[in-house]
């Protein structure tokens, strides 16, 4: 648990939560990037942020996993953030104890992705210690990314 966050691990029902709320979230529609078998098969390795004042109202999700290919390292494949409570520190408190789980199970780096275009995630990945490549048409033509990868464990959250 993160100072006023209650932090735990995803399971299949938090999908159709997730899943209601998404697109509007997001403010477009998030198709398969979203698929319920990151609940239902790698759910225990995702997060789910919720207020201590208000526990059953989802704040946000990060869908991740530790790599099959390579056991040192963490894969962050989704995160969202209610608009509401952006800035106020969910997708760090998400980013470090999805960190922290990974570290203790034997991960030693972290990877994600970014679109070159959305600044803000671009920012919020350098803030937490991310260096990023630019890797072009990395999943289809037309489509570059950023993919940003760190080491393990991240400082404690300030």
């Amino acid at each position: 648990m993160s100072d006023g966050l209650v932090l735990r691990p995803l399971g299949a029902a938090d999908f159709a939560e997730a899943r209601v709320v998404a697109d509007g979230w997001f403010g477009r529609p998030v198709g398969l990037t979203m698929h319920r078998l990151f609940f239902d098969q790698l759910g225990p390795t995702g997060l789910r942020a919720a207020s201590v004042a208000d526990p059953d109202l989802m704040l946000g999700v990060l869908l991740g996993f530790a790599s099959v290919a390579d056991p040192a390292l963490a894969y962050i494949h989704f995160v969202m953030v209610d608009p509401q409570a952006r800035g106020t520190g969910v997708a760090r408190a998400l980013y470090h104890e999805f960190g922290q789980r990974m570290f203790a199970g034997g991960c030693r780096r972290v990877r994600t992705l970014a679109a070159p275009t959305n600044g803000r995630s671009l920012r919020f990945h350098e803030s937490l210690g991310f260096v990023g490549t630019f890797a072009s048409q990395y999943v289809g033509p037309g489509q570059d990314r950023i993919v940003f990868e760190r080491a393990l464990p991240f400082a404690p959250p300030a």
